[in-house]
């Protein structure tokens, strides 16, 4: 095995005088370095453990005096960067670039990710190690943490499979599924599955909640039905979104490349008229209505834990296999498998990287 647990333990000993030194700064106030979606969730993660974050430091200048969780940005001038007392870095595909930028100064700095580990390492070498039986599994978790711990994407590089969702022969080559695909996109998973069942299952309910997406996958299921004579009747497209909640929330990046985008919390703008800007959203669990799945797949930006909660009584109830992303928030590792299994004890785990990068690992679930 090329990344052991030894190694890890290791890891996060040498970098522990840091994260104190860090939490010591940060009594008096400290900077997360990048305003994006990691960094939104650094900061509501601090403040929820009651660590004073004075500001953020972005390069995005369309983001400089805007406020996320009551906590003003701010562009990343000398002046600013004199300032700081403690820095951590959430833009996850510039760490070692801002660290190597910030070496110059006296204050202590790290990825999130990395502090994140190893103030939460018990409870994630708990799932490492109780829940994963297979080596693979126990090989990309640690190179997953190494990953964060170190602001390097090489440990990744070097575990990363194809096939993303249908790598693992449970999860492929099963002509009798009902499919569930959460957070559709263009359709792109959907042709995959198509491909791997060579056009034959139930039925397939594809949801995605983005107006150009969804445009997008309309016209990709009207050539895919017409290639694979797939009678239309067993496929249900869905312009929505799926949460823990049923309502309307908001569509975020709609301006952006397709593939940049998401859900949130709805506001004014939120209307029934306008679905360019909003979208509804189900719960699973409500919109099946009892009726049976054995297969979900979900990528769902960040909301993958809202998600389970709303398909609760789907899962416990069919137990289908999952392809679940695991990769948006640092918790996410240990977070929802904890909640599969406290659902179904029975499910058995794995974890595969997919992509040259830290992202787009999946955790596979099936019983």
């Amino acid at each position: 095995m090329k990344y052991n647990s030894e190694d890890v333990l290791e890891l996060v000993k040498s970098l522990a005088p840091l994260v104190d030194e860090i939490d010591q700064n940060f009594i008096n106030g400290g900077v997360i370095y990048g305003a994006g979606f990691v960094g939104t969730w650094a900061c509501e993660y601090l403040q929820d453990i009651d660590v004073k974050v004075d500001c953020f430091l972005d390069r995005d200048a369309r983001k400089t005096g805007s406020k996320i969780h009551n906590v003003l940005v701010k562009y990343p001038e000398q002046a600013e960067i004199e300032k700081v007392s403690a820095m951590l870095i959430a833009a996850r595909h510039v760490v070692k670039q801002v660290a190597d930028e910030m070496s110059g100064y006296d204050f202590p700095i790290m990825s999130f990710d990395g502090y994140f580990v190893v103030k939460n390492y018990a409870r994630l070498v708990s799932v490492r190690d109780n829940f994963f039986q297979d080596e693979r599994s126990v090989e990309t978790f640690n190179a997953l943490l190494i990953a964060m711990l170190t602001g390097s994407v090489e440990s990744c590089l070097k575990v990363m499979e194809k096939d993303m969702y249908f790598g693992l022969p449970e999860f492929s080559g099963n002509f009798n599924e009902i499919f569930v695909d959460a957070g559709a996109f263009v359709g792109d998973s959907v042709e995959r599955f198509i491909w791997e069942n060579l056009g034959t299952f139930r039925h397939l309910y594809a949801f995605e909640p983005g107006y150009k997406q969804f445009a997008a996958m309309t016209k990709r299921m009207e050539r895919l039905s017409q290639e694979w004579a797939i009678d239309e009747s067993k496929i249900s497209l869905v312009k929505a979104g799926l949460s823990s909640e049923q309502g309307r929330m908001n569509c975020t990046f709609v301006n952006d490349d397709p593939l940049r985008h998401g859900l949130a919390e709805a506001t004014d703008e939120a209307t029934e008229i306008d679905e360019r800007i909003s979208s509804v959203v189900w719960t699973l669990d409500a919109y099946l209505a009892g009726k049976p799945i054995t297969f979900l797949k979900a990528d769902v930006e960040g909301m993958e834990m809202p998600l389970l909660r709303g398909a609760e009584e789907t899962i416990k109830k069919y137990k289908p296999k999952m392809a679940l992303c695991v990769y948006h928030y640092p918790s996410d590792l240990y977070e929802i498998a904890e909640y599969v299994r406290q659902l179904v004890p029975e499910y058995q785990f794995r974890l595969r990287q997919h992509a040259p990068l830290f992202g787009d690992f999946v955790l596979y679930c099936y019983v």
